[in-house]
């Protein structure tokens, strides 16, 4: 009888991962040795803060009246969207000095959100550095899409006029709007970068709810 032919080195990694489990599946790929982290804490701790020491972006922070009108002028941005027929979400970017608007954006579709369109039009538009001092305003917190686009594009701080769970407590499972309830600070607690978040910003939360009530009950 002829002997089995020998089994390729996937197939035999493969086998003893299902068999064995991760330990076994590691040391058949010669890895046993690494990652102890991984074997020991496959997931994070909650307070585990992976951006805890990263660099903060330059410059000042926003004054609360520069928030609060900057706010406004994103508003404004979502009103037009809702008049063009797209749901009342908008944002805007601005430059360092924390009054000139560079970029205003307001919602496309549901996988084209206002933040997230923004980041891509503001990282095709300027320098990694450049976009480092500025600041994304959005009349509601980014998901997590959102916010992930915004860490990408090197957005270096983050305001919001609403919650995504005060967003959630008026849109419910709304089939338009699924909404997620997941804080942007989490996702970028996740990350490397010191990115600064301001929200909600109570002074705005009724200006920027008030476009919210009609167009969710209208839309049901």
């Amino acid at each position: 009888m002829s002997a089995d032919p020998p089994m390729r080195p996937g197939v035999r990694q493969r086998r003893a991962f299902l068999s064995g489990g991760l330990a076994a599946g590691l040391a058949a790929a010669g890895l046993s040795g690494w990652p102890s982290r991984l074997r020991a804490a496959p997931f994070a701790k909650e307070e585990d803060v992976m951006n805890a020491k990263a660099a903060q972006p330059p410059g000042s922070d926003p004054s609360p009246e520069q928030m609060l009108r900057n706010l406004r002028l994103a508003n404004a941005v979502a009103k037009q969207a809702m008049q063009d027929g797209r749901h009342p979400f908008g944002a805007i970017l601005v430059g360092p000095d924390h009054r000139t608007v560079m970029m205003e954006q307001g919602n496309i579709d549901s996988v084209n959100h206002a933040e997230s369109t923004l980041a891509r039009r503001a990282a095709a538009a300027f320098d990694e550095r450049t976009l480092w001092g500025m600041t994304l305003y959005s009349t509601a917190e980014p998901c997590a899409m959102c916010a992930g686009t915004q860490y990408w594009a090197n957005i270096g701080r983050l305001v919001y006029g609403m919650s995504e769970r005060q967003l959630l407590d008026m849109t419910g499972n709304h089939h338009e709007n699924p909404t997620l309830d997941l804080p942007s600070r989490t996702v970028f607690a996740r990350g490397q970068k010191g990115i600064r978040v301001w929200g909600p910003i109570a002074a705005a939360v009724d200006e920027i709810a008030a476009l919210h009530v009609d167009f969710w009950r209208g839309t049901d």
